[in-house]
């Protein structure tokens, strides 16, 4: 589909190049090179990256390093209210240095708007395979035409593990304690923000299955939860896998990290994985494990309960219905917009689940 996504373009990379080149300079207190800047197209929807290589020159000898800048979008109609690039830097900086997740390597953050006209952090690239967005790669890709059954079914399990390993980690040795609300359940926080973010992303048009699922999941909130620190956009396609897809090479895309029930993050990671299967009307690939047996292995694996599993389910086609959403309205597909094979799904499940 024309324009589908709503990731602006840099209109000069060339005068970003040079900029990034003296920013960096200062941040390594020496000279910096990019010789040239790349920006992928097969992932991601809500933030501008660029890939470039750094030269500079120690001891007489030329050094490089691969990086990778994410830049806040900065469009008319983004997909999100908001873009908080310190929580998603402060995230994996944390993680970091508190577990063994792997998290990429951070080479800074800027804040200050008056250097690129939005903020941005840079990290260090990580060699690896990342399953493709677009295409799907239950569709099209690597994941298709090159791995094995057996390879699919690790890429699975050491996403599942290391979700595990990452909800495992107290919230509060992590520093975001700061993130609740007294008087407030985190699920209550997160539910505030998706009725807000209805009435935002649809411009006051309203979502007739959004909303019944919101409805619903306000009424039905479980109780006595546990709280960690969600990853919240948990998914193959987030991930960079060793060259040997056996392990995982570091965790990505932070930006709706939260505090919640850990089950959240495997519902969110299933249910994405069925958007793009189930949802298009194509089969899933051959190994990889059922959701039943993901959500056996995250159990063992974290120690958590997955009772709530179900409730979270909806919450993840709610939210992932309304994002979508929310790109066909910014990208001009007005049929699209509450007809779209998101919210189709987010009907099909709630219909079973709640109905």
């Amino acid at each position: 589909m024309e324009n589908e996504r709503p990731t602006p373009l840099l209109e000069d990379s060339e005068d970003t190049r040079k900029k990034l080149e003296s920013w960096l300079g200062e941040h390594m207190g020496h000279a910096v090179s990019i010789p040239r800047l790349d920006i992928p197209e097969a992932t991601g929807m809500s933030n501008v990256t660029l890939l470039f290589d750094i030269e500079w020159q120690q001891g007489g000898v030329k050094q490089s390093e691969a990086c990778v800048a994410r830049l806040q979008p900065e469009i008319q109609r983004p997909v999100f209210p908001a873009y908080d690039l310190s929580l998603q830097y402060e995230v994996m900086d944390s993680v970091g240095r508190h577990s063994d997740v792997p998290v990429p390597e951070l080479r800074g953050l800027e804040t200050d708007k008056s250097l690129l006209g939005v903020q941005f952090y840079i990290m260090k690239h990580i060699e690896g395979r990342i399953p493709s967005d677009i295409p799907p790669y239950n569709m099209d890709g690597w994941m298709v035409h090159e791995a094995d059954q057996q390879q699919r079914v690790n890429m699975w399990y050491a996403a599942v593990d290391t979700m595990a390993d990452f909800h495992r980690l107290d919230y509060r040795t992590l520093g975001f304690e700061k993130l609740q609300v007294n008087g407030k359940t985190p699920l209550q926080q997160q539910l505030d923000y998706w009725r807000a973010y209805l009435d935002w992303a649809m411009e006051g048009a309203g979502h007739s299955i959004g909303q019944a699922a919101l409805d619903w999941l306000y009424a039905n909130q479980p109780q006595d939860e546990p709280t960690v620190l969600c990853w919240g956009d948990s998914r193959l396609a987030n991930i960079i896998f060793s060259n040997s897809l056996d392990k995982v090479a570091a965790v990505l895309d932070w930006e709706m990290a939260v505090l919640g029930n850990p089950v959240q993050d495997v519902a969110w990671f299933n249910y994405l994985d069925a958007t793009f299967s189930e949802g298009l009307g194509m089969p899933r690939l051959e190994g990889l494990p059922s959701y039943e047996d993901t959500l056996a292995r995250w159990e063992q694996a974290s120690g958590f309960s997955a009772r709530d599993y179900d409730y979270y389910l909806v919450f993840a086609g709610m939210r992932y219905g309304l994002i979508l959403s929310r790109i066909m309205l910014a990208t001009g597909q007005d049929s699209e917009v509450q007809g779209n094979f998101a919210c189709q799904l987010l009907q099909k499940y709630f219909d079973r689940i709640a109905g």
